[in-house]
């Protein structure tokens, strides 16, 4: 049996238990975060994007650091007819370049884990250029076991995640509304925007 033999079987194996399905997972994430019709920013570029643009009649704005990856997810994208409607910018997540509120919601999927050291100002900024919502998803510990072991054993994920407790604690420092969805492998946290009060004259 070859490496992507024994890949697509492990792959067969997770999905026929209802561990991990990337495509369905990232669309139970656009639902979750009610992603439809929105002007939405991914935060680390992928196939999220796609889908968010396909699927749920986004306007999307794509964003990551790596050229490279931008242009793998651009040709996907045109492959899938939908390159015209994801702008992709190569970015700073810690920085963004977009005005405060210039989108409905932005989304990180499993982006944060590869930012440890500063997944904190990735938070901020997130709040700071959405209207609505921010939505951020993540391993649970059962999922960093599956990454680990079975779908990218390559890569050290157990030393890469965050603990999913901090991460509620930082989100709660910009809002008191945060709806949390967790499946096996993944936990999502969904935070509803809370609009400043303006203060009586």
């Amino acid at each position: 049996m070859t490496d992507e033999e024994l890949e697509e079987y492990v792959n067969d194996i997770i999905k026929k238990h209802d561990y991990y399905d990337r495509i369905k997972d990232r669309q139970e994430v656009l639902r979750f975060g009610k992603a439809k019709n929105s002007k939405l920013l991914d935060i680390g570029t992928g196939y999220l994007s796609i889908l968010a643009a396909k699927e749920f009649n986004c306007r999307v704005t794509s964003i990551d650091l790596l050229k490279e990856k931008l242009k793998e997810v651009q040709q996907e994208a045109r492959k899938e007819g939908v390159s015209k409607e994801i702008r992709f910018v190569e970015a700073n997540a810690a920085k963004l370049p977009f005005s405060d509120s210039s989108f409905d919601i932005s989304v990180s999927y499993g982006a944060l884990h590869h930012n440890k050291n500063n997944y904190r100002s990735i938070i901020g900024e997130m709040f700071r250029v959405s209207k609505k919502r921010i939505v951020i998803t993540e391993l649970t510990k059962c999922g960093v076991h599956l990454f680990d072991r079975y779908l990218y054993p390559k890569e050290d994920h157990k030393g890469m995640a965050l603990d999913l407790e901090e991460i509620k604690k930082v989100l709660q420092n910009y809002t008191n509304k945060i709806d949390v969805f967790e499946r096996k492998c993944m936990a999502t946290f969904v935070c509803h925007k809370q609009q400043r009060r303006k203060r009586k004259k």
